[in-house]
């Protein structure tokens, strides 16, 4: 169940630019917080496959991280493929992964990342310390 300050994070990433078609919120553990699709108000359920491959964002971000002494940090990964692309920003404390509409230019890719990265750091805070308190109340 994805909490509310989570799904209002989720709202305000797709304002951002209605080329936005899909979106995942990732925990620093690889845990899915919340997988949607712009068509909806509501997040999906996704099914088994798309937890591992949100997982595997996630490792993917430790790995990189490995990295950051020499080369210095990971801001976002673009992928550019035939039918769509994929955006992966690394924002404090959490994992954004995106689908955007194969017409973005790079640069317009860039300056969304920019955007999201200068989202307002009230809500994403929230977003994220909403998530440590439910698997606090999860487990009592």
């Amino acid at each position: 169940m994805v909490n509310e300050r989570i799904q209002k994070l989720a709202s305000q990433i797709f304002k951002v630019n209605p080329l936005i078609q899909h979106l995942g919120l990732i925990d620093l553990e690889g845990h899915l917080l919340t997988d949607q699709s712009s068509a909806s108000s509501v997040p999906n359920e996704p099914d088994e496959d798309r937890v591992m491959f949100y997982y595997q964002v996630g490792l993917r971000r430790g790995r990189r991280e490995h990295f950051n002494d020499v080369y210095g940090m990971t801001e976002h990964v673009h992928i550019i493929r035939k039918n769509m692309q994929q955006l992966i920003l690394y924002l404090p404390m959490i994992t954004v992964y995106l689908t955007l509409d194969r017409s973005m230019t790079p640069n317009e890719v860039a300056s969304l990342a920019e955007k999201l990265r200068n989202l307002d750091s009230k809500l994403l805070n929230d977003a994220v310390l909403s998530t440590f308190y439910s698997e606090i109340f999860e487990k009592i």
